[in-house]
């Protein structure tokens, strides 16, 4: 039988047993930004974290868990529903469905950013030299055939 979570203290006791279901490092933190619901921050000892969100009041027992990627504004976190039927179905919901997920993202997520970090190198690149031309002294022009060897007709 689903479990009807309609307080935070109540889904806050859920998510401590989903996070010793995930395994024994596993620690939740509070999630005050969220404001849809009760929600709860679940990080594991790699580092991944989840979130843990209830967003409907009127289906106490359906939940969402996020992953919380590092910055989001590049890679849509992923997420998936999941119904609170026991701790240790949601932290195998979690494992079986999110983490993979998690993992791909995340990887994207690093792709990105490593992309951007070598396209900003490589614009300080340019900038430093166009800077370091600006103040070198004057080139003399480049002597060729036609330059400086003409001879008066």
């Amino acid at each position: 039988m689903p479990q009807e979570l309609t307080a935070q203290e109540q889904f806050d006791a859920f998510a401590d047993d989903v996070a010793r279901e995930l395994g024994t490092h596993c620690r939740t933190a509070p999630l005050p930004e969220y404001t849809r619901g009760l929600a709860r921050l679940i990080v594991d000892d790699e580092g991944r974290a989840v979130c843990l969100c209830q967003p409907d009041d009127t289906q106490p027992s359906r939940l969402k868990v996020y992953a919380a990627l590092p910055d989001e504004a590049q890679v849509q976190a992923p997420s998936i529903g999941v119904t609170a039927i026991s701790a240790r179905h949601v932290a195998r919901e979690i494992s079986r469905r999110l983490y993979p997920l998690h993992a791909e993202a995340a990887e994207l997520a690093a792709q990105i950013a490593a992309r951007q970090q070598a396209k900003a190198s490589a614009r300080a690149a340019v900038a430093d030299a166009v800077v370091g031309e600006l103040h070198a002294p004057p080139h003399a022009p480049p002597a060729g055939p036609d330059r400086g060897s003409r001879r008066p007709r």
